[in-house]
């Protein structure tokens, strides 16, 4: 590693923390772009799609929990009903998958916000501990509904994989990039808020409610428009995942684990920040799915011994994430922070 010895030579090394979110963001996805390329395998290809699928997912819970400082355990309950909207518009009564995410995302997002709608005069734990009773009564009602296929869940059916309509391929390649549009969009989106004036205000009311609304905000409604938000998105990856797997039932879609996960990839990366989801899915599903692979058989479980090692080192010297929040070319973070404390030393005078 060649070490700069004079200030000169330290001023013209390029500090990757400089760079415009604006180039970043697209130089990263378009990168990505090669990797099917570099596939020797269909597990690795399987992977990929899965990381690009948790990068979105990953956006989706940062929204609410990175931007609005609400730690919901109940994720899992809009991510199931976009995943059974998409199968069950498509298996009963043939409508495209490509109408069938966007159904799919709207009814996650009303049924998010009729959740935040019950729960978000809660705060802390426990709003937390509402959210999660939330997914457990849901799962127990998807098990015995037998509409949706109650504990055996939904088939597809197989023989229209290949047909456009279906948005089923034989290619895994095809899937791939469907999964990349997501995560690009999301990421998109996500950038777009953090630079926007409902941003500034999550922000605002993650870091001190009170003192938002006195200045006039809403805390309510604009958490409630954040809900809304992150539950569409988690709604439309529901009905992608349901897309690849080609199935869907309660154990794959509620369990605490899958909760979990929709937390642990923004914590991972970095709360509240653009690119955290995108290096906490990487980190995450490839340290799953290698890990699981390898140590399959006798040694199972120990793979998640590795992963909890992982994330305990990260907690200790990484609290916040591993990519910490920072402002992007021609958003208005630091002028936010900057006037929150302003805010703070007028409130502290009278």
């Amino acid at each position: 590693m060649n070490i700069p010895k004079t200030a000169e030579e330290a001023r013209n090394v390029v500090d990757p923390r400089s760079i415009p979110l604006a180039y970043l963001i697209p130089a990263i996805f378009i990168g990505a772009l090669a990797l099917p390329y570099l596939a020797t395998s269909y597990f690795f290809i399987n992977t990929l799609i899965y990381v690009l699928l948790f990068v979105g997912l990953g956006q989706s819970w940062n929204i609410i929990g990175g931007y609005a400082g609400q730690i919901s355990l109940g994720h899992a309950v809009m991510f199931a009903t976009g995943a059974y909207t998409t199968s069950i518009l498509f298996i009963y009564y043939g409508i495209t998958p490509y109408l069938g995410l966007i159904v799919a995302g709207l009814v996650a997002a009303a049924v998010g916000l009729s959740l935040g709608a019950l729960t978000f005069r809660l705060r802390y734990h426990y709003f937390s501990i509402a959210t999660l009773a939330a997914t457990l009564g849901i799962y127990v009602i998807f098990l015995q509904w037998d509409w949706i296929g109650g504990a055996v869940g939904l088939e597809y059916p197989i023989a229209q994989i290949g047909d456009s309509l279906s948005l089923m391929f034989d290619s895994r390649q095809t899937y791939f990039y469907v999964m990349w549009a997501f995560a690009l969009g999301t990421t998109v989106l996500v950038y777009r808020l953090h630079t926007s004036k409902l941003g500034i205000y999550l922000k605002a009311i993650d870091i001190d409610q009170e003192l938002a609304e006195n200045a006039g905000i809403s805390a309510f409604w604009y958490k409630m428009y954040a809900m809304g938000l992150s539950s569409f998105i988690a709604g439309i990856g529901g009905g992608l995942f349901a897309q690849y797997v080609l199935y869907v039932e309660p154990r794959i879609l509620l369990t605490l684990l899958r909760n979990v996960e929709f937390v642990m990839i923004p914590v991972v990366g970095g709360l509240g920040t653009v690119l955290g989801p995108v290096v906490g899915a990487a980190i995450y599903v490839f340290t799953r799915e290698y890990t699981r692979t390898l140590l399959g058989g006798t040694q199972t479980g120990l793979n998640w011994v590795i992963f909890g090692t992982i994330l305990t080192l990260i907690a200790m010297y990484r609290p916040s994430g591993l990519i910490r929040r920072r402002p992007a070319i021609g958003d208005r973070e630091e002028r936010t922070q900057n006037s929150t404390a302003s805010v703070r030393s007028e409130a502290d005078d009278d």
